[in-house]
């Protein structure tokens, strides 16, 4: 038993050793402007237009499937970012499987922290107007996108959805399995869906 274990292990560090280098090499060939010490663990799904912009600041982690994170199983994480959109990601940042989708922008402070599986997406998968639904050319044109900004320091609970036009502010934290349909303000907890305030955090300077 011993011995398995032991020659589990040693796999383990194989793979990862294999997947940054391999994750950083994919974020590179894809067009990604990456800064010091960026870990990818596992394999991403990178759909990046020429025309796009991405760059992801300093010491940021990806995981992504072959069941690192058991809350994500075997899902790999997905970034597209679509013709003319930025995705700018801060400082020390980590992901588990997320799934990006970017048409206007996504923009993200430092020691953001995102959960299992969650999603961001800053527009519309189709028109509410349903005879634009018929009309695939319609649909497209008629999609409407908002940025999306996420402050410093915000936690996000695993499975959640971030959706178009949200700001969520500095230090707070999004409950797992929420939908954060409005702004959310600096130093709350926020869940649900839609995700609204249920408790106010002090500041660390506070009585």
């Amino acid at each position: 038993m011993n011995l398995l274990f032991i020659i589990i292990q040693i796999k383990r560090r194989i793979e990862s050793s294999f997947f940054w280098r391999y994750g950083r090499w994919q974020f590179k060939h894809c067009h990604i402007i990456y800064g010091k010490d960026l870990m990818v663990n596992g394999r991403m799904i990178l759909d990046i237009s020429p025309k796009a912009e991405v760059r992801i600041g300093d010491g940021c982690f990806f995981k992504s499937g072959r069941g690192i994170n058991p809350l994500a199983s075997n899902i790999k994480g997905v970034i597209k970012v679509h013709d003319n959109a930025s995705v700018v990601i801060g400082n020390h940042c980590g992901f588990s499987s997320p799934i990006i989708n970017i048409r206007h922008s996504l923009t993200m402070g430092d020691y953001v922290q995102v959960g299992a599986h969650v999603i961001f997406l800053d527009s519309d998968n189709h028109s509410l107007n349903y005879m634009d639904r018929r009309d695939a050319d319609m649909d497209d044109r008629n999609k409407k996108s908002k940025a999306i900004v996420i402050g410093d320091d915000v936690l996000i609970g695993a499975n959640s959805m971030v959706l178009k036009g949200v700001t969520i502010g500095a230090r707070s934290v999004i409950g797992a399995g929420s939908v954060v349909t409005c702004n959310i303000p600096d130093d709350v907890i926020a869940a649900g869906n839609p995700a609204k305030v249920i408790k106010i955090l002090r500041e660390r300077n506070d009585d």
